[in-house]
């Protein structure tokens, strides 16, 4: 996705849930994250 395009509610529902996965097997905030290409700051609200 472009910068400044808004993702749809799938979207950020699929990255929310690919990162809760991958915490869930071990991996840090961080690194669960970054895969998912999204910033801590935004996964946090």
């Amino acid at each position: 996705m472009k910068r400044g395009q808004r993702p749809s509610a799938e979207q950020v529902v699929l990255k929310l849930r690919q990162i809760e996965v991958q915490t869930a097997q071990g991996k840090s905030i961080a690194v669960a994250c970054k895969e998912a290409e999204v910033s801590e700051q935004s996964y946090s609200r």
